[in-house]
């Protein structure tokens, strides 16, 4: 599987995908206790599919990676707040995506950044953006949780449910966060997740490997690339 094309639930328009490979242990289901992670749902001509997660970062504005962006027939996408999504049932809110314009074409900064502009406000409270440079501080005893919508085992089947799982620091570099994928991690359609410290989104889940083992990589959300982004939609701190 080629980098930045892991972790997207690619359509799950069967909602299950045989894999042969084990997958994140160590989550557990998220409830309530992350309201502002979203499902977002994209249309590969089908209608709404699951494709990422994403997290609301002000009443209009989800945040999630622009490689969720790939094999889209149109801009047009859905979030879920609902703490397991229910095709059918779980309420939808529509948006309009756009991706880093920069995305893939910078060998040295991924850009794999995208937001969901939402056509009305949520009234779900968003979780906080981080101040330039605030990873640069961080000790690396500091353990990161990780909340999305993907895979939960070795059967690699999607039932809807949001969960959340904690990771321990492994490196840090000039746009990217590398976390190990213990005492629990991310598996396909946590893409666009936060990385948290507390309420503040620190990164934003980007690729790890097949078997969703050993180390995963988020994009940073701090640094002068994310913001120079992220400030054309949303306050920065």
């Amino acid at each position: 599987m080629t980098r930045r094309g892991l972790i997207v639930l690619a359509g799950a328009a069967a909602l299950a995908v045989a894999a042969p490979a084990a997958a994140v242990t160590g989550g557990t289901l998220d409830g309530s206790a992350h309201p502002a992670v979203a499902l977002v749902l994209g249309d590969r001509g089908n209608g709404p599919e699951p494709d990422c997660s994403g997290v609301l970062v002000s009443p209009t504005v989800v945040v999630t990676a622009a490689h969720c962006t790939s094999g889209l027939a149109s801009n047009r996408v859905w979030v879920s707040f609902d703490p397991q999504y229910v095709a059918g049932s779980s309420t939808l809110q529509g948006g309009t995506i756009t991706a880093d314009p920069q995305w893939g074409l910078v060998k040295s900064d991924s850009h794999d950044l995208a937001v969901v502009r939402l056509d009305a406000p949520s009234p779900t409270a968003a979780a906080a953006l981080p101040a330039a440079g605030a990873l640069a501080s961080v000790p690396r005893s500091q353990l990161f949780t990780n909340v999305g919508y993907g895979y939960f085992d070795r059967t690699f089947v999607f039932d809807g449910f949001r969960r959340a799982s904690v990771s321990s620091f492994t490196k840090l570099d000039a746009t990217e966060l590398t976390l190990k994928e213990k005492p629990g991690g991310v598996c396909f359609g946590d893409s666009g997740g936060p990385r948290l410290v507390g309420n503040t989104v620190m990164a934003i889940t980007s690729d790890g490997n097949r078997n969703c083992t050993g180390q995963s990589t988020s994009y940073r959300l701090d640094t002068p690339s994310a913001r120079a982004f992220l400030g054309g939609f949303v306050a920065l701190p």
